[in-house]
């Protein structure tokens, strides 16, 4: 457990009051992973802390304590991000709110970082609709496999058969994709065409039924993954058109 570091890469992805002038920060760190932090005094107008509530933000932190919750000593903005579009924005408090729920305290995961700072930055310019939810899923895709969740998008489970274009297939996300025959397509609850499957593994999500079918497996591993964890902005994202 790190007790001390300096001049870390952060993103922040929730803040609460904690008595008067001070906050409880929860931040999704380069090199140690999700860490949670008192910055005592960032209310405060004058405090050298209060940057840490620009969202949208790389910060660069530096840190001392023992335990779970350690104490923010220094906090400064390393790169903005100018967030517009609505649908953007509501796709990053989702994932804020996803990464908070899916990762341990203190489980780096540099790789998942990264994903996330270039999401940032995409999301930044000016995108449509299908760019941002095509960017969107990647990101799922590629925190559930950093996590040892990985969705195979191209096989059958358990064969190994490469997924067909002309077949339908369910979908449990413990264990992937298994091929239903013709006579269950009409009964088969939350069934998916292999060419949305395989329209989905290429990045290709032109097509509305492979934007649709791209949610529902995502959602569908993801709420899995989580668990009785809930993700309390779901609701409004849906409003928003990105989920």
């Amino acid at each position: 457990m790190v007790n001390r570091a300096t001049l870390e890469e952060a993103f922040i992805l929730h803040t609460r009051s904690f008595k008067e002038t001070s906050l409880i920060v929860d931040a999704f760190t380069q090199n140690y992973g999700k860490m949670s932090f008192v910055a005592k005094g960032a209310k405060r107008p004058k405090s050298g802390l209060r940057v840490i509530q620009t969202p949208t933000t790389v910060f660069s932190i530096s840190f001392t304590g023992k335990g779970d919750l350690k104490t923010l000593t220094q906090c400064e903005i390393i790169e903005h991000f100018r967030i517009s579009s609505k649908v953007a924005l509501s796709c990053i408090i989702y994932l804020n709110e996803l990464l908070t729920k899916t990762l341990e305290k203190e489980d780096p995961h540099p790789e998942i970082f990264n994903q996330f700072k270039m999401l940032c930055h995409n999301l930044s310019k000016d995108q449509n609709q299908e760019s941002i939810e095509l960017q969107l899923r990647s990101f799922e895709l590629i925190l559930l496999q950093e996590l040892g969740y990985g969705i195979d998008l191209e096989k059958e489970a358990l064969s190994g058969i490469p997924i067909n274009v002309n077949s339908s297939y369910s979908f449990d996300p413990a264990l992937g994709f298994t091929k239903i025959g013709e006579a269950e397509v009409e009964l088969a609850a939350g069934g998916f065409l292999g060419k949305d499957i395989l329209s989905f593994a290429k990045g290709d999500l032109a097509n509305t039924g492979s934007r649709s079918a791209s949610k529902k497996i995502m959602r569908r591993a993801l709420d899995f993954h989580l668990g009785n964890k809930t993700l309390n902005i779901r609701k409004y994202l849906i409003e928003s058109g990105a989920q």
